[in-house]
């Protein structure tokens, strides 16, 4: 049995060298559970989100340090309402790597709403620099008459120029009651997730009564929720880990934090032991392997210390597309 075992082992690892496992770009994003497909999409597992790079310290610090704290991807600006720059130059910069190592790298930019041409091709730009997933930043520049207008127009031209199966999600106030000029409907009628700022210390709010406030405000709009944590000023490392535990409770599928260069050292490690998701039990030392397997949709995240049968693995040659002829 171990000698076979090991004999199928060394076929895998040659037909890899000479058939290369395609990486998944845009999505859809799919895993496997033993023989069924179940859908894995981009803002699953737990995320931090990057402003300016370079106060964070080089992409290769970035990425390992990523890979030490659990996480499943990062979040990082690649432009700020139509205009790129700078901010397209350091998501660049960082994509490669972190997909190396098999982190899911999203894209986010703050939207003002005041030249929609000008956002989407910024937007389209991250895209094509490597972007998993898109994230628009939109804030008190919709609390405005023309708000809802502004947002089914945003939304009506990224249809048009990007492609079908990106992923879109925006991210803004958390508790919809205290902002009803803001046109939450609008934005998730074209968005695949909302990631609500549940910044409690900011709020200066208890953090359950924050969470609570927040999704019983957002179900009315019918998107998935996959709160933002803050990871920032005032706030204590047990309340870090709290929002983990309050998102997994409530069954989220995803979290992140924001953001990674306000963060003390405290605080990142308290980001680090907080754990969610398909991650939470993966060794230190195969996180990079797992990380690119389940980004790459070969598995789908789910027990990873559990033993593999041979019809789990004629599956995962499947995935590979290693037993087509």
């Amino acid at each position: 049995m171990i000698r076979e075992s090991i004999g199928i082992l060394k076929r895998v690892v040659d037909l890899l060298k000479t058939h290369p496992l395609p990486r998944a770009r845009y999505g859809p994003w799919m895993g496997f559970v033993s023989l069924g497909v179940v859908p894995v999409q981009p803002w699953h597992g737990k995320h931090m989100w990057v402003w300016i790079l370079d106060q964070v310290g080089p992409p290769e610090k970035l990425v390992d340090g990523a890979v030490t704290l659990g996480l499943s991807g990062i979040l990082v600006k690649a432009w700020d309402g139509s205009t790129s720059g700078s901010f397209l130059r350091q998501f660049s910069s960082i994509v490669g790597p972190a997909h190396e190592v098999g982190l899911i790298v999203g894209a986010w930019g703050y939207s003002y709403g005041s030249n929609i041409s000008g956002e989407v091709k910024a937007t389209r730009s991250a895209l094509e620099a490597g972007a998993d997933w898109i994230v628009i930043d939109a804030e008190v520049e919709y609390e405005i008459p023309q708000g809802k207008e502004r947002a089914l127009a945003l939304g009506q031209s990224l249809e048009k120029v990007l492609p079908r199966t990106t992923v879109v999600g925006y991210t803004t106030f958390a508790i919809p009651d205290y902002h009803p000029a803001f046109p939450y409907k609008e934005f998730s009628s074209f968005c695949s997730v909302c990631l609500p700022q549940i910044y409690w210390g900011l709020m200066k709010m208890p953090l359950d009564r924050a969470f609570t406030l927040s999704l019983e405000g957002l179900s009315k709009y019918g998107v998935p929720v996959a709160p933002v944590g803050q990871c920032f000023g005032q706030v204590t490392a047990d309340e870090i880990v709290r929002f983990a535990s309050l998102s997994r409770d409530r069954g989220l599928p995803g979290i992140s934090y924001y953001d990674w260069q306000h963060a003390t050292r405290v605080q990142l490690e308290a980001v680090g032991s907080a754990p969610y998701g398909p991650y939470e039990n993966v060794s230190s030392w195969a996180r990079v392997s797992w990380n690119k397997a389940v980004r790459r949709a070969v598995l789908d995240g789910t027990d990873p210390k559990g033993p593999v049968t041979r019809e789990m693995l004629a599956v995962v040659l499947d995935r590979l597309r290693l037993l087509d002829s």
